[in-house]
C-alpha cells in the first residue's frame, strides 16, 4: 500500500499556534502532515518520497532554508509570511488555508527559480560546500580593503579594490545585492548579479551575467569572510577561492492573483512611489494588517 501524500510544514520558532487551521485544511483535503521545527533536514528526509509540498512559515530567511532543503528534492515551496518583509512569501498567514485548498484542486502554477551551487576552495583544496538561493558573499570583516579577482567560465570580469564581492542569483537581486547598488532582477530570468562592495574605483558598477556560466571569486589580498543566504560558511585569506555554479531549479507555488514582480517592489520596497504616496500607503497597509490578524484571531 502506498504512503498517503503529506504537506509538510516547515515552522520558525513559536508558529505552530499560527498554523492550526491550515493543518486542519490539509487534513481535510486528504494529506497526511507533517511539521519540522527543532530538525528540518532530518524531517523532510524522512517524508520526502510522499511530499507534495512544502510550506514555510516565518519571514524570507525560513524561505530560503526551505528552499535550500527543497530544490534538490524536486518538492514545490510555498512561502507563509509571518516576518517583516515577507518579499519571497506567497500568502500572508490567514489566507494559507484557502492557500492549502487551491493547491489541492490544482488552482496554482509553478515558477521556477535558479539556485547556485556555492563550493570554497582554501588551502589549494575544496572545502565547505552548499546551495543558496538568494547569493553568497564575500566580504572583508574590518575596514581595510580586500582585492578581488572575479572570472567568468574562462575570462577575467575584473579585479576589485574593495570591501568584497556579491554574486546574487535573480532571486536575491532584491536582497543584499540591491542595498548594494545592484538592479532589481524579475525572478523569472535565468541571470546572475555580479556587484562589488563599496569598489574603491568609483566607475565600477554591477554586471548581469547567464546564470549558466561559473563564477571564481579569488581573494588576492586580505582577509574575507563567506556567507551564503546570510549564514556565515568560512574565512578566506589570500589565495582562497569561491566557485560559483548552476545548481537545482527550485519549484515555487504561486497562484493567479499572485502579486506581479513590479508589483512587490512597489509595496516592500517603495520602489517608484512618490514619497508623498508612501504616508497613505503606510496607513493602508496598517489598516490591511489589522484586518489580517482579526482574521487570524477569528480562525483561532
Amino acid at each position: 500500500m502506498n504512503d498517503p501524500a503529506t504537506i509538510g510544514f516547515l515552522l520558525h520558532p513559536g508558529e505552530q499556534a499560527s498554523v492550526q487551521a491550515a493543518v486542519a485544511r490539509a487534513q481535510a483535503c486528504g494529506f497526511g502532515v507533517w511539521t519540522a521545527l527543532d530538525h528540518p533536514e532530518a524531517e523532510l528526509e524522512e517524508h520526502a518520497a510522499t511530499t507534495k509540498l512544502l510550506v514555510t512559515v516565518g519571514g524570507d530567511g525560513t524561505f530560503l532554508y526551505g528552499g535550500r532543503l527543497a530544490a534538490p528534492l524536486g518538492i514545490p515551496v510555498l512561502g507563509a509570511n509571518r516576518g517583516r518583509l515577507g518579499f519571497l512569501a506567497e500568502v500572508e498567514i490567514p489566507r494559507l488555508p484557502e492557500a492549502i485548498s487551491r493547491f489541492a484542486t490544482g488552482d496554482f502554477r509553478i515558477q521556477r527559480r535558479s539556485l547556485i551551487d556555492v563550493e570554497t576552495v582554501r588551502g589549494g583544496r575544496p572545502s565547505e560546500r552548499a546551495l543558496a538561493l538568494n547569493e553568497v558573499v564575500v566580504r572583508t570583516r574590518d575596514v581595510a580593503l580586500a582585492r578581488v579577482r572575479v572570472d567568468v567560465d574562462s575570462e577575467r570580469l575584473g579585479v576589485f579594490d574593495s570591501d568584497g564581492v556579491v554574486v546574487a542569483t535573480a532571486s536575491g537581486s532584491t536582497a543584499y545585492a540591491m542595498s548594494a547598488g545592484g538592479p532589481p532582477v524579475d525572478p523569472r530570468l535565468r541571470v546572475l548579479v555580479v556587484v562589488p562592495l563599496a569598489p574603491h574605483a568609483v566607475t565600477t558598477r554591477p554586471v548581469v551575467l547567464p546564470d549558466a556560466v561559473n563564477v571564481r571569486v579569488i581573494l588576492e589580498r586580505g582577509m574575507c569572510a563567506v556567507a551564503v543566504d546570510g549564514v556565515s560558511l568560512c574565512d578566506l585569506v589570500a589565495g582562497g577561492e569561491v566557485t560559483v555554479r548552476p545548481g537545482p531549479d527550485l519549484e515555487v507555488v504561486r497562484f493567479a492573483d499572485s502579486p506581479a514582480f513590479m508589483q512587490r517592489l512597489r509595496q516592500k520596497f517603495r520602489y517608484g512611489v512618490p514619497l508623498r504616496d508612501i504616508a497613505a500607503a503606510d496607513a493602508e497597509a496598517d489598516e490591511q494588517r489589522d484586518d489580517a490578524r482579526g482574521e487570524l484571531h477569528d480562525a483561532s
